[in-house]
């Protein structure tokens, strides 16, 4: 591959040799060696990311040792090695972010595939690959794992391996979280410049929502769909190629993620946190207007927020210019770049997302939206008090996403012919120590009711600890044959285990959440008994699926 700018691939041999001695001397004389891959900060709220598993009452051990856990610090890899512009190809540190990837791409008249990445630009490539994150793209090319020429990485012994797509140890390293070993290096296979037409099914009524689905499906594959069910309201997200000669915008770009600048934080962080403080309705302020401000909010700041926004005179005051169709750069259209301004990265917000996220097949999408309205209607606003036929849950949505099939091991849309990516992503204060989310009953039945009913596949970069390990509806099975493909591959590049966080350990051996008094609080199981609740509430059956417990209020106005 031509360069046009160096790299040095021998730093990771002689970073490879320096862990290969270090793994051999601890295994010789000291405790049980455990690494991952790390930075600062992390898009996950699954344990996935650490070797131990923090919920846990009981301290990390391997084979009754404590283990000397290793955390490879690895941002300064983020740089371009390589060009080749004649087969339109980059080659790539691991630990670029898509932010970074973007202007590379631009710098050299590239594009990304279309809707073939995720909608936030502060994630990594190799965090991105390594769980299967994707973009949408129903059938077509969605995700990095489409889209990449080879992967290198270093396994627990230091040795270097670049594996080619289509691969065996591609299968596995792809939505494989690291098990096999370091991801360092990719050969991305990126096309000529593209612009792209966006369009917007703007706050539709939902009373048709799968066959609406349907209907945008057939415009483009691309297709985002943001709901609220207790709104009944949703919103599309299309795009699919620029005509030929189409004028491109200048300034456009993806602001789809809610962020807000100092002065906007400053307001909504503490009134975000009165309203989560009060999980029983019984303040002033509830009173005052029951929920029906911040159902106005869920409709303009979430599924009415635009996906493309532009510069504009209250740009600066953190209000851009909507954009509901045009055409614009692909690279600019895809993912956000709100840095220290998203809605989960604001330091004066204090809030934090609440990412619960499965795969299943595309044929039982129908029954999930009547399932989930059933939900809404019945365990939000069926329970007798105050205001109850106005109450609305946090900020955020539903966002359904497509897929197709996948040869991976582990993307958690393995083996499903045509998947549909179906997340609850809600805004939750974390100034609110001891109290759960408000109405969060809901969001704990939504969690089961598609992970069991559904079969639904966690996705490894979101979800809770409990998700992964819930002993009605484990995970491993979920995969069949090609979970037993990835033991075989840990078997062949890592039998010690060196790169296998406590999580994953416990679901591969099938071992269930452990209980313990108030575990609701920190998400690490779901509702036995009311002693699994926090204080004020008890673990009773869903209304609309009795077959779930979680934990309601004692006594609700």
């Amino acid at each position: 591959m031509p360069k046009r700018r160096a790299g040095s691939p021998r730093r990771h041999r002689t970073a490879g040799a320096g862990r290969q001695e270090h793994a051999r001397s601890c295994g010789q004389r000291g405790p049980p060696l455990r690494m991952r891959p790390a930075r600062r900060g992390f898009a996950s709220m699954a344990s996935f990311p650490c070797a131990p598993q923090p919920t846990l009452v009981n301290p990390f051990t391997v084979d009754g040792k404590k283990p000397l856990v290793v955390g490879l610090m690895l941002e300064n890899m983020n740089k371009v090695l390589a060009v080749d512009q004649e087969r339109q190809q980059l080659r790539v540190q691991g630990q670029m972010t898509l932010a970074n990837l973007y202007a590379a791409a631009d710098e050299f008249k590239l594009s990304v595939p279309r809707f073939g990445l995720p909608w936030w630009q502060g994630l990594t490539l190799a965090g991105v690959f390594s769980t299967a994150s994707h973009g949408s793209g129903n059938n077509v090319t969605h995700m990095i794992c489409d889209w990449f020429v080879d992967v290198t990485w270093v396994d627990a012994q230091g040795e270097v391996h670049t594996s080619s797509k289509g691969s065996e140890e591609a299968f596995a390293l792809c939505g494989g979280l690291g098990l096999l070993g370091t991801i360092t290096e990719f050969t991305l296979q990126l096309t000529p410049h593209t612009n792209t037409h966006f369009s917007t099914w703007y706050l539709k009524p939902d009373t048709n929502l799968a066959d609406d689905v349907e209907a945008m499906l057939k415009i483009t594959p691309n297709l985002v769909v943001m709901w609220r069910p207790d709104l009944g309201k949703y919103t599309g997200h299309l795009q699919r190629p620029a005509p030929e000669g189409a004028p491109a915008m200048q300034g456009a770009q993806c602001n789809v993620i809610p962020q807000q600048v100092d002065y906007q934080a400053g307001i909504s962080g503490p009134l975000l946190r009165a309203w989560q403080a009060d999980p029983f309705n019984t303040n002033s302020m509830y009173f005052a207007g029951y929920d029906a401000s911040a159902c106005t909010l869920a409709l303009t700041n979430a599924i009415g927020a635009p996906w493309v926004t532009k510069q504009g005179p209250l740009t600066a005051k953190g209000i851009s210019q909507p954009v509901f169709e045009g055409v614009a750069p692909t690279n600019h259209v895809t993912s956000t770049d709100c840095g220290d301004n998203c809605v989960f990265t604001s330091k004066k917000l204090m809030s934090t997302a609440l990412d619960v996220m499965f795969a299943f097949e595309r044929t039982k999408l129908k029954e999930w939206i009547v399932d989930i309205k059933a939900l809404i209607k019945h365990d939000l606003r069926g329970i007798p008090g105050w205001g109850a036929h106005t109450r609305c849950l946090l900020p955020g949505y539903y966002v359904m996403r497509f897929g197709r099939t996948s040869d991976t091991y582990m993307g958690y849309g393995s083996g499903l012919q045509q998947p549909v990516y179906v997340l609850q992503q809600m805004m939750a204060s974390k100034a609110t120590p001891g109290i759960p989310s408000r109405y969060e009953w809901v969001q704990e039945t939504y969690e089961q009711l598609t992970l069991c009913k559904y079969d639904g596949r966690p996705h490894t970069g979101k979800n809770w600890d409990r998700t992964f390990t819930n002993p009605r509806c484990p995970f491993a099975p979920k995969f069949g044959k090609s979970f037993k493909k990835m033991v075989a591959m840990q078997d062949r590049f890592d039998p010690s285990r060196v790169f296998e966080p406590e999580l994953w350990a416990r679901l591969a051996a099938g071992e269930p959440y452990q209980l313990k008094p108030k575990c609701i609080l920190d998400r690490s199981c779901y509702c036995e008994a009311d002693e699994h609740c926090a204080d004020g509430f008890r673990c009773v059956a869903s209304i609309a699926f009795p077959e779930y417990k979680a934990c309601r209020p004692i006594v609700m106005n």
